[in-house]
């Protein structure tokens, strides 16, 4: 709006969504269009627009298989985690590719001013990602 006491013309809403399974997207997306679909203040009306930029990655049973593949191969223990959809990879997960994501170095305070990586960490994760196409040149992934 233009003012705290002033009837806008117009009014602008920038909002953003995470979600960690395709049921809980596809509630909450139809929630959103009901609401667009019926004012609630006579004379006005809304329109949506965008839409997904990264869609959700969840897990699947291939992926499940590959990274026990992986924990045999390199005698480790991957850990999984949900996150709210801040990986490019979701965009590949979502196509149902069997996705691996979080090769980064561990750190904290992600996307944040405050956001930072173990150094230890860099050289952990290189050679674990080595020894992974190590394991894929020889034709064992």
């Amino acid at each position: 709006g233009i003012g705290a006491n002033t009837i806008s013309p117009k009014a602008h809403l920038t909002f953003e969504l995470r979600y960690t399974n395709t049921i809980e997207r596809d509630r909450v997306l139809k929630a959103i269009d009901e609401i667009v679909a019926h004012s609630h203040v006579e004379g006005t009306e809304s329109t949506l627009s965008g839409g997904i930029q990264r869609d959700v990655m969840q897990p699947s049973l291939e992926q499940e298989i590959f990274i026990e593949h992986i924990n045999t191969l390199c005698n480790i223990q991957l850990p999984t985690e949900k996150r709210g959809g801040v990986s490019d990879a979701n965009v590949i997960s979502s196509q149902g590719v069997a996705t691996l994501d979080g090769w980064g170095p561990y750190g904290d305070g992600d996307h944040t001013i405050h956001e930072r990586a173990s150094k230890k960490s860099f050289t952990e994760r290189i050679d674990l990602v080595t020894e992974i196409f190590t394991h894929f040149l020889e034709g064992k992934i």
